[in-house]
């Protein structure tokens, strides 16, 4: 379990992924070189971590879909090992219900999302059927998930620290996929967000100048946003719920808003098949399952639940390989715009 100073830490980090170990220090009332060592002992541990995940923007076509997966009874863990290790399944979770895993997949379009279905996940060897669903819209996401440990005004010193993090460079215009190069540093910066732009250059032959211009290039433009995850067993909130639900159209918006709000929401999103609304939720206790349910029903008295999901295990999540304990035992880096599997990896 973290304690109190660790969490800090983090939660600063969760406000400002990229800040200065200066500014974290100056927050959090403790020397620089102490917060950066503090946060370094956590990714050692695998404990918490810095990266980069896929934007959902309106000026690009880039989109989520969950893929439901049966498989062999003998099959389960080794499919979604083999399904880890595809830079398009951002998250791969075992799961209780009539499916047996759960793979949220980023993609730049919905024919790559299809290619991606049909010609590898459906090829792996042990899976026996896939159910999709395709994110319309993201009301909240796991990257916005917070501790929530720092008082009010060292929240909004964070806050506006990350806001105006790339103010002097000119505005983004809307555009399709990142060049090779914006490839390159989303590469980088899933294994480490907050990767120093002078090592950004050095590593791929670039001015320290132009790896900043181009890491700001693709955090405005909403191809890929920065976020710092926790294991979930040591920030305290080991159990990870997902229910579908169905609403009434003309109050959907309304209602996934709300629930977006809520302390447990981890992501809220409407999808395009299926019950209309898919909220995950991480959980003190199992317990509380039924508890949210209820306070869900009592807010919103027109919403349905047709479908509740416990994670057993997770595999992934956003790009981490997540060992038995919780922690991060790895990266995949993520690319959402190239499916370029081979036969191997099916």
């Amino acid at each position: 379990m973290l304690n109190e100073e660790d969490a800090l830490v983090v939660d600063a980090l969760q406000l400002a992924p990229r800040a200065p170990w200066s500014a974290v220090g100056d927050v959090l009332g403790i020397a620089p070189t102490t917060a950066a060592k503090r946060f370094q002992r956590l990714v050692d541990e695998g404990i918490a971590w810095v990266t980069a995940s896929p934007g959902m923007v309106t000026s690009s076509p880039q989109c989520y879909g969950h893929v439901e997966i049966t498989c062999r009874s003998d099959a389960h863990f080794s499919v979604a090992s083999a399904i880890a290790a595809h830079p398009l399944a951002v998250t791969v979770e075992v799961i209780t219900g009539p499916a047996d895993l759960l793979v949220t997949v980023g993609a730049a379009d919905l024919p790559t999302i299809s290619h991606y279905v049909l010609h590898h996940l459906d090829g792996v060897d042990g899976v026996l059927s896939t159910r999709t669903s395709v994110v319309t819209r993201l009301y909240s996401e796991g990257g916005s998930w917070r501790l929530r440990r720092l008082p009010d005004a060292a929240v909004a010193s964070l806050v506006q620290l990350h806001a105006t993090e790339f103010a002097d460079e000119e505005p983004s215009q809307p555009g399709g996929p990142p060049s090779d190069t914006g490839k390159a540093i989303v590469e980088l910066l899933t294994a480490d967000g907050r990767m120093a732009y002078t090592e950004i250059a050095e590593r791929l032959n670039l001015s320290p100048t132009t790896a900043r211009r181009r890491t700001a290039e693709l955090l405005r433009s909403g191809l890929i946003r920065i976020r710092t995850d926790v294991a979930a067993q040591d920030a305290g909130w080991p159990v990870e719920n997902y229910v579908r639900a169905d609403v009434p159209v003309g109050v959907l918006r309304a209602t996934a808003q709300q629930l977006s709000h809520m302390r447990q929401s981890r992501l809220t999103a409407t999808v395009a098949a299926g019950p209309q609304l898919l909220q995950s939720s991480w959980l003190q206790t199992v317990e509380e399952v039924h508890r949210m349910e209820l306070s869900m029903a009592e807010q919103h008295p027109q919403l349905q639940i047709v479908e509740r999901i416990l994670v057993l295990r997770v595999i992934k999540r956003m790009g981490r390989l997540i060992g038995a304990d919780g922690r991060a035992a790895g990266v995949v880096p993520i690319n959402i715009w190239d499916d370029t599997l081979c036969d191997a990896g099916r």
